[in-house]
């Protein structure tokens, strides 16, 4: 028996425990989420703020990864082929083949990849000092298959690899957040928040406005007499104005203003005289920037045009706050307000309008064993979740969903026919 098998098996296991290292390294260091990451670099001290240094530039560990990695299975297979060829001559190198196939796959990737990720953390630590040792050795070469490596990519048109490793995306958060919630570190208004915040700046004012239909709103030719009931009735401390023809927005009213003329004869009063410019924005304005733009230019409102030049909605500065933080509770909102009247049989109704308040309005009859409001009425009538911009009716009512809160209905436009609205007025006049 040749001398030297013992120190080339010797050999061959130390090459073996070289792949599983490194097929281990490549399986523990890239499971490892950036929220991982981050507490590693935090708690582990010098060992961890390395695993975080390491994975700052996955590229290069994981060429570096692969350098070491070919150098054992190559230097292995080499190996096996010489203990073969000692024992059995030629015929031993068809078996070599197997034999090292075998080992190589088993005992240099499986079985080190499957226990790396049992605790991927732990082995990370472990290993980042040898690691790292061995890339700052392998560098010159690394560099090397990176040069080779970008100038094929280039030459085909794939991009580059010297972009720098991108930032986490949306969808990654997304699923941090989640896992967060899942194991009681983020509670679920946390998480709410933290996902409007990531869709905020995808969202566009479209989106977020009250419809022009919907849109509490005066004319030019209103009276003081006309202004005064329907701004006591509604509570805005803004009010669009729209020209005679009520097409365009030719101003905003401050309510406030309206005192100056509480003492002044009807023929003094100039509703033209007291507007402040209106601000628009197109319905693709990211809401976002509508947010910093009312910051610079101290606004609480925007008009909203479509691709026309025709107004399509409002949207305001409790609307963006809305979209981060939720439902708010102001002088605004239609709790105060329930039921608003915007136009001829045309309605602004509150979801938690109690079905009794909506009977003795419209003089109607309208069930209320099964719901307490107006929003579980329409959401019965549905049989499911229904979406913003849906409608349904009921008799003459026309209920369309303007806001919805998870499955609760929070703001509905109501449309009533106009056989219904001649009829309510017969009934309420004098026989």
């Amino acid at each position: 028996m040749d001398d030297s098998i013992i120190p080339r098996s010797i050999l061959l296991v130390m090459l073996l425990f070289g792949s599983a290292f490194f097929s281990a390294c490549e399986a523990a260091f890239f499971s490892l989420s950036r929220v991982q990451l981050n507490e590693l670099k935090e708690k582990m001290g010098r060992r961890g703020r390395r695993v975080h240094h390491l994975m700052e530039k996955p590229r290069e560990l994981l060429i570096t990864i692969y350098i070491g990695n070919e150098l054992v299975n190559i230097a292995s297979s080499v190996v096996v082929t010489s203990i073969s060829l000692s024992l059995l001559g030629n015929v031993g190198i068809s078996l070599a083949i197997g034999v090292g196939t075998f080992l190589l796959l088993i005992f240099g990737e499986v079985i080190p990849k499957s226990l790396s990720l049992q605790s991927a953390s732990g082995y990370a630590l472990w290993a980042s000092t040898p690691l790292k040792i061995f890339s700052n050795a392998v560098q010159p070469v690394r560099r090397f298959f990176m040069q080779i490596a970008e100038r094929m990519i280039s030459s085909i048109g794939l991009g580059s690899l010297n972009v720098r490793d991108s930032a986490i995306t949306d969808e990654e958060f997304k699923a941090m957040v989640q896992v967060g919630e899942g194991e009681g570190v983020i509670d679920a208004e946390e998480s709410t928040m933290i996902h409007n915040v990531i869709a905020f700046g995808e969202t566009s004012a479209g989106d977020v406005m009250t419809p022009q239909i919907d849109m509490f709103s005066l004319n030019i030719g209103d009276t003081y007499q006309d202004i005064l009931p329907k701004i006591v009735q509604n509570f805005f401390s803004r009010v669009p104005v729209f020209d005679i023809d009520g097409e365009t927005v030719i101003g905003i009213l401050y309510t406030k203003d309206l005192n100056r003329f509480k003492q002044l004869p009807p023929d003094k009063f100039n509703l033209k005289g007291i507007l402040h410019p209106p601000y628009s924005v197109p319905a693709s304005k990211k809401i976002k920037e509508l947010l910093e733009e009312f910051r610079k230019i101290k606004q609480h409102m925007a008009i909203v045009l479509d691709e026309y030049g025709s107004v399509s909605g409002l949207v305001t500065l409790e609307d963006l706050a809305e979209e981060l933080v939720g439902e708010i509770d102001s002088e605004m909102r239609n709790e105060e307000a329930p039921l608003v009247k915007m136009k001829e049989n045309s309605y602004r109704l509150a979801g938690a309008l109690p079905i009794s308040d909506f009977n003795d309005y419209f003089e109607e009859n309208l069930p209320e064993n099964d719901h307490d409001s107006v929003g579980g009425l329409v959401f019965g009538l549905f049989g499911r979740v229904p979406r913003s911009g849906e409608t349904i009716s009921l008799d003459s009512y026309e209920f369309r969903v303007e806001k919805m809160r998870g499955p609760r209905i929070l703001n509905l436009h109501l449309t009533v026919s106009k056989k219904s609205v001649e009829s309510m007025k017969e009934e309420s006049e004098p026989a």
